[in-house]
């Protein structure tokens, strides 16, 4: 009786301790787990800031980088604005989540998702960028071979001018008349209007210019103009405003002179002999010198000495 009685404490006794062996199995599984899950957490939310991080320093550069290309292109301004301040919502609260200090496994979660979006954001951002710099390079590009054309064109048209100009230069030269025996004398004239030639200044009622123009078939048929000078002794122009006097300017230096007299001819092309006259201030005894032009240029000149 004594033997049955102590078997069964000693089976009680068994089952005590095993209970007791699976109940600190249990804790320490338990216990195990639960450390390991917060290592598991620990390092996800260490590997998580440092993606964070990494992710936060692009999205600035980017940022930066976006702001390069605003105020070119309205729609896209608008655009970049509207993605940076969603991108900066998601850092406010992905922020957020982190200064907790402790985030669930549920929070966790919505950071990658947000993190994932994030490098959405960011790729698509890049994307319109990099779409933006070939639309501009394409501009620039075009814009490069416009102002080559542009400049050949440029270019092509003085080179047109300066040839037109050459050319203009070569014709106002050759329709230049070339004068042939040019002489002048002091005249005066006897009472049935007969011109004696004079030689003394005092006797000289008037110069005359005589001059033949020879052919010319460069200049047209019309009305020619030349304008004869004539220097006193003293080298001072003779001027009588009353009597067509006025004033020309010199085609090679662009210098106005005084001209004494306006001589207006028909021209047919051919050898015309030409003779004008002038009368006032020529009373003084001495050198008289004489310059023809003809659209501003000097085309035939003498002088006469009247004593």
């Amino acid at each position: 009786m004594e033997n049955n009685q102590g078997g069964g404490n000693k089976k009680v006794y068994v089952a005590i301790i095993a209970l007791l062996l699976l109940i600190n199995g249990v804790a320490l599984f338990l216990l195990y787990s639960e450390n390991k899950a917060k290592k598991d957490l620990g390092e996800q939310k260490v590997a998580l800031e440092q993606e964070y991080k990494s992710l936060n320093d692009t999205l600035n550069s980017k940022i930066v980088e976006l702001e390069q290309f605003k105020g070119k292109n309205a729609e896209l301004d608008s655009m970049i604005t509207f993605q940076q301040a969603e991108i900066e919502n998601q850092k406010k609260t992905i922020s957020g989540l982190f200064a907790k200090g402790k985030m669930t496994s549920n929070e966790l979660a919505n950071a990658k998702q947000m993190i994932a979006k994030y490098e959405t954001s960011i790729a698509e951002m890049k994307k319109q960028i990099e779409q933006l710099a070939a639309e501009k390079q394409v501009l620039t590009t075009q814009n490069q071979q416009l102002s080559t054309d542009l400049s050949t064109e440029k270019q092509t048209t003085i080179q047109l001018s300066e040839q037109n100009k050459g050319l203009s230069k070569k014709v106002e030269l050759g329709s230049l008349l070339q004068l042939r025996n040019l002489t002048i004398d002091g005249i005066s004239k006897k009472k049935n209007g007969k011109e004696v030639t004079e030689k003394k200044a005092k006797k000289t009622e008037s110069l005359r210019i005589s001059f033949e123009t020879g052919d010319n078939k460069i200049l047209e048929a019309g009305s020619v103009s030349l304008y004869v000078r004539i220097l006193n002794a003293k080298g001072e122009t003779i001027s009588v405003a009353d009597q067509g006097s006025g004033s020309l300017k010199l085609a090679d230096s662009g210098e106005s002179i005084q001209y004494t007299k306006k001589a207006d001819f028909d021209w047919s092309q051919t050898n015309k002999k030409v003779a004008v006259y002038w009368s006032q201030n020529i009373n003084e005894a001495g050198t008289y010198k004489i310059e023809i032009y003809q659209s501003g240029y000097l085309i035939g000149q003498g002088q006469a000495l009247l004593k």
